[in-house]
């Protein structure tokens, strides 16, 4: 086994020596066409083959397979390569880098921008699954969700953007990944339940805060600020329950009304 010590060269190789357990994708056209300008040009190939050592003097094609084939086509008894590392990140890198794989982006950090981009090298591709979709509108709500929590693509067919189950969504996966979800971290004791007709702005907003800020019961949609407001200012004198709440319009629903019961009472 070699030691890896000619990583980085360009190295004019005898074509024997080289093993290969990919195929180009390229018609028999281009490669025979490709063949003969290699011979045109005295038999040097000046885009190498990428290379990895696989033994003494042995070496395997990790990239490039196009030049691998017009070399074996052109029937060259040596080819211009460069050495890699072996390990997996370096060779994933060298395919992204001749087009041999498409990259991918976590969607858990990726930007608005980085998610349109995206989005729009696939609606690009002919016979995009993505035809007819909004892009734009995809991406802004895509980016607007809390993709921390996702440990599918799913969630995306809920946003109402186009994307739906089946192709469009499988589509997807050609070039998002998700990162593991970070483990969830049991929020603080909740403030002591208070009266909301005693209750002064300051204690709805410490209360509507924490619901919101640990995302309990879907209160991460709500604004505190704006809910503190509107129940606060509200008439409360005649109120049997917690209900009426969800008739002043703060973003706080009938679903929402049985977690407010555990900061608030009547």
């Amino acid at each position: 086994m070699g030691k890896f010590d000619d990583i980085g060269k360009l190295m004019h190789l005898p074509l024997d020596s080289i093993q290969s357990e990919g195929q180009s994708s390229e018609l028999e056209f281009i490669i025979n066409a490709a063949a003969e300008a290699v011979l045109q040009a005295g038999g040097r190939n000046w885009v190498p083959v990428i290379v990895k050592e696989n033994g003494d003097y042995q070496y395997k094609v990790v990239s490039n397979h196009f030049i691998y084939a017009v070399a074996q086509k052109a029937e060259l008894d040596r080819v211009w390569c460069i050495v890699i590392e072996p390990d997996d990140q370096s060779i994933k890198q060298a395919k992204i880098l001749a087009r041999e794989v498409t990259p991918k982006v976590n969607l858990t950090t990726a930007s608005r921008d980085t998610i349109l981009a995206a989005l729009r090298y696939l609606i690009a591709e002919p016979g995009s699954a993505l035809k007819g979709a909004d892009v734009m509108v995809a991406a802004n709500r895509i980016a607007a969700a809390d993709r921390e929590t996702w440990s599918s693509f799913n969630p995306i067919t809920t946003l109402k953007c186009g994307i739906t189950k089946g192709k469009k969504l499988d589509a997807i996966a050609k070039v998002f990944f998700l990162s593991a979800p970070k483990p969830s971290t049991p929020p603080p004791p909740a403030p002591e339940v208070i009266s909301i007709k005693r209750a002064s702005r300051e204690d709805f907003l410490s209360r509507l805060s924490y619901l919101s800020n640990y995302k309990i019961g879907g209160f991460e949609t709500v604004d505190p600020e704006n809910a503190a407001d509107a129940i606060f200012t509200a008439s409360k004198g005649k109120w049997k329950s917690l209900n009426p709440i969800s008739k002043l319009e703060c973003g706080i629903d009938t679903a929402k009304i049985k977690t407010l019961k555990t900061v608030f009472s009547l």
